[in-house]
């Protein structure tokens, strides 16, 4: 390069420095700026802001003056400000020269670093560095603006300049900060960027198998599988009109394998929320969804005993309690004024079961006598067959029929009487034709197939030879434990029998239309 004139060396190194920024600005095109150069001074003048990107989550320990505070973890740091002045004979001959580095609060104040002054000034040293050995290794010539980018950018400097100790990156509170307000501007700076490169970056869907940008799909929080909105938002949509609450969760084969083996005893949060349901369907079938779950939840959960009567309900000298014959409608009583014992309670209105208290403010139901348990929830069966037993034990036609009857209305004790009948009924053919859930103890009717049961209330899996809980790992084990009643049950011979028979028949089929591939009543055969 001696050779060169200085004209020749000026403009060779003009070329190589348009190269080297033309690169920059077609990568990172926001964040490199090239100042104008009204008084064509020798030389060009750029700021290069460098966002930091850590390789993996890492711990940063925020330390003031009295002490270790609060640390949180984070992948991005704030970026660190570089404004350059590149020579005219840069790369050849001269190496570029920083003139200012900063590292601006994220917070966006215009005062104040983020990191202490002398670690901007070590870093400023160690860019020189960066170029003495970039030039011994590579020569005249070498750019060295995207070894200093990926330097700072990549967080390297961090551990060179020994900020990094074990696993952890130690800051200092900025003194114009609370360590608090540092925290939080750390962490919302983190959490921007880390959805800004969710957005840029493009992701494919396993539901409609096309490539998307991240600002047009949906990331699951638990899982981290992502799904394009529109194919998620069909999902979602058809799950919850249907009612399948179970479907609202993340569609991806993996997961929907994890939660069909999953033990119910695993106390696992949902993967979604209320705020991820109505950015995919909406607030409308948001509503709906925390409905389904909160009925859900009711219908599963136990419905606690009735407190025990306190002395003050048992006793009530003082204040009167309504009873069932003081309600007689002025209609009822126009029409039959002779008739003392008119049942005064409508048929659908429940209402007019419910008593209180006045002097303890217990209230309770007229009929069950237990604690009031609404207008919609009928009357316990313990307690409405203690009825009907006390009502069936006297002869028709006797003292203490009419005796109740007064007190609870005929219309209602033979209402009582026909749904005692009726439910008898139904238990009966209940235990006889069906097994309860293991997890939620729902009756459930096999039609044919194998005893291994799921439930499609709670997901449970059970046996349906003695309805006991199986694993969902390893759901066959319960029938291949030599030993058990259930031992080589899979099975009952019945529903042999019937595979036997339809084999059978299908072969003669086969036989007379040729061989073809058929499903009948979900056993799988050629």
């Amino acid at each position: 390069m001696a050779d060169l004139s200085a004209d020749e060396l000026a403009t060779q190194c003009s070329t190589l420095q348009e190269d080297e920024i033309t690169v920059l600005e077609s990568i990172y095109p926001s964040l490199t700026t090239v100042h104008p150069n009204p008084s064509e001074k020798p030389g060009r003048l750029l700021t290069l802001t460098i966002p930091i990107a850590l390789a993996t989550q890492t711990i940063v320990q925020l330390d003031t003056s009295s002490g270790p505070s609060a640390s949180l973890e984070v992948s991005h740091l704030p970026p660190i400000t570089l404004r350059i002045l590149l020579p005219a004979t840069y790369p050849i001959a001269e190496p570029p020269k920083p003139i200012t580095i900063r590292a601006p609060l994220p917070s966006g104040e215009k005062i104040g670093n983020w990191l202490p002054r002398t670690v901007l000034k070590d870093v400023q040293d160690k860019l020189n560095e960066l170029w003495t050995e970039e030039t011994e290794i590579g020569g005249e010539g070498m750019g060295v603006l995207w070894k200093w980018w990926e330097w700072v950018g990549n967080g390297e400097f961090l551990s060179d300049l020994g900020m990094i100790k074990g696993d952890t990156v130690e800051l200092s509170v900025p003194s114009m900060l609370t360590p608090s307000a540092f925290h939080t501007s750390l962490k919302s700076y983190n959490a921007g960027q880390i959805h800004s490169d969710f957005e840029q970056t493009a992701f494919s869907c396993s539901i409609c198998l096309e490539n998307r940008k991240g600002k047009s799909c949906i990331k699951m929080p638990s899982c981290g599988c992502v799904f394009c909105t529109p194919c998620l938002n069909s999902c979602w949509s058809l799950a919850i009109t249907e009612g399948t609450l179970e479907s609202v969760s993340c569609p991806s084969v993996s997961c929907v394998k994890r939660r069909a083996t999953r033990d119910r005893t695993d106390a696992s949060e949902d993967d979604v929320d209320a705020g991820l349901i109505e950015s995919v369907v909406g607030e409308g079938l948001r509503d709906r969804w925390e409905e389904l779950k909160e009925r859900r939840k009711a219908e599963i959960a136990a419905v606690p005993p009735p407190p025990p009567p306190t002395a003050a309900s048992s006793s009530s000298s003082s204040s009167r309690v309504i009873r069932l014959s003081d309600l007689s409608s002025s209609s009822s009583s126009s029409s039959s004024p002779a008739s003392p014992f008119t049942p005064a309670i409508p048929t659908e209105d429940r209402w007019e079961r419910y008593r209180h208290c006045p002097k303890c403010n217990y209230s309770f139901c007229l009929y069950c006598q237990a604690t009031w348990h609404g207008p919609h929830t009928p009357c316990a069966f313990p307690q409405t067959s203690l009825i009907v037993a006390e009502y069936l034990s006297y002869p028709e036609g006797s003292e203490g029929r009419r005796k109740m009857e007064a007190s609870k209305g005929k219309a209602n004790l033979e209402r009582i009487l026909a749904k005692y009948e009726e439910d008898e009924a139904n238990k009966k053919w209940l235990e006889g034709s069906t097994r309860a859930c293991a997890g939620c103890g729902v009756r459930v009717e096999k039609s044919h197939g194998c005893n291994h049961m799921t439930c499609g209330r709670c997901n449970a899996h059970f046996c349906y030879r003695c309805g006991g809980a199986i694993r969902p790992s390893d759901p066959y084990k319960h029938f291949n434990t030599p030993g058990t009643s259930c031992y080589m049950k899979l099975f009952d011979a019945e529903e042999v029998a019937r595979f036997e028979r339809e084999t059978m028949e299908g072969q003669g089929e086969a036989a007379v239309g040729g061989d073809e591939f058929r499903e009948f009543r979900g056993i799988w055969e050629w």
